[in-house]
């Protein structure tokens, strides 16, 4: 997973997150940076049986407090239900917001998720 690095009035290039399949069923680790607290995105059995793969390019808005307020797709993996697991999970990140003049702001940012099957 990609660390995101959050400041104002920085235009920067996607970052990348990866989702793979689990090799068993298990709860994915999450892996700790920081200011960043976001676990990978479930990759759906559906999908997987699918055998659906692609990437969800995405922008959001992280608040002032640190929460993501907003998403939008960017260019769909060509699969809405990843495209969905995508936003799902990126709603559940919290970041460590921008600063701007010594105080926290809202800023947008960009994010990739790659869906790769094993």
């Amino acid at each position: 997973m990609t660390a995101l690095a959050l400041l104002a009035g920085c235009v920067q290039s996607p970052a990348t997150r990866t989702a793979s399949a689990p090799a068993q069923p298990q709860q994915p680790p999450q892996q700790q940076v920081p200011g960043q607290h976001c676990a990978p995105p479930v990759y759906p059995q559906e999908a997987l049986q699918a055998r659906m793969s692609g990437v969800s390019m995405m922008a959001f808005l992280v608040g002032s407090d640190g929460t993501v307020r907003e998403s939008r797709l960017l260019k769909s993996s060509g699969y809405a239900i990843l495209d969905h697991a995508a936003e799902a999970a990126l709603r559940l990140c919290r970041f460590k917001p921008a600063l701007k003049n010594g105080h926290t702001v809202a800023a947008w940012q960009p994010v990739q998720y790659a869906w790769s099957l094993p």
